[in-house]
């Protein structure tokens, strides 16, 4: 647990739902940088300002759904970056379907898996630090929750714009889905539908 929310959990410990001021924070809490922690408690979710001067520890519901969506704001954070990615796999999926067929998340798990340039790994690891977006290596071993960027290094690919998202082919989507049948059958019945891809046609001559 970080300092934040250990001072979090004593600010409503000790004045509940009640504004309090700088002073009394102080009162409370013997500190010489009052101002600075209380602008970093601010910055990180932790209290609202309710007036010049005057604060208040977030409720703990408000708490978990500031983090939630600040989560959520990461979605778009891949147009900031000048490198080149391309959406792939169960996301990618997802955008050649229009949003119809969407599989590989959980209630707290959300990836977005990207395509990236092995030599361009350095730059995507400080680009996601620097804003505080949690991402993964595909084949990391490692606990993700919430909204994650999964990267899938390779030497070079190629990359279609589909309604304003850069994402692998629609080729390329179909022989993922294929490799995975089992799972993406609908998926496939859509793209057929929409596509031609002759996956009626590749059905049929199977049976």
């Amino acid at each position: 647990m970080n300092q934040y929310t250990e001072m979090y959990a004593w600010i409503r410990h000790s004045f509940g739902d009640a504004p309090f001021s700088i002073d009394s924070f102080r009162s409370v809490f013997p500190t010489s940088q009052a101002p600075k922690v209380i602008h970093d408690l601010v910055r990180e979710g932790y209290l609202h300002r309710t007036d010049r001067g005057v604060y208040r520890a977030v409720k703990p519901h408000e708490l978990v759904d500031g983090i939630v969506q600040r989560d959520y704001k990461a979605k778009d954070i891949l147009r900031q970056s000048e490198k080149k990615y391309a959406y792939c796999e169960s996301t990618a999926v997802s955008i050649w379907t229009e949003g119809y067929y969407w599989t590989g998340f959980t209630k707290g798990f959300k990836p977005s898996h990207i395509k990236v340039r092995q030599r361009d790994l350095p730059h995507w690891q400080d680009f996601f630090e620097r804003h505080h977006v949690r991402f993964a290596l595909y084949d990391e071993s490692k606990t993700l929750f919430g909204y994650v960027y999964i990267l899938h290094p390779a030497r070079d690919f190629r990359v279609a714009n589909k309604d304003g998202s850069w994402a692998v082919p629609l080729e390329e989507i179909v022989e993922f889905c294929l490799e995975n049948e089992m799972s993406y059958q609908p998926a496939l019945e859509y793209l057929d539908e929409h596509y031609g891809i002759g996956y009626k046609q590749r059905a049929f001559i199977h049976t």
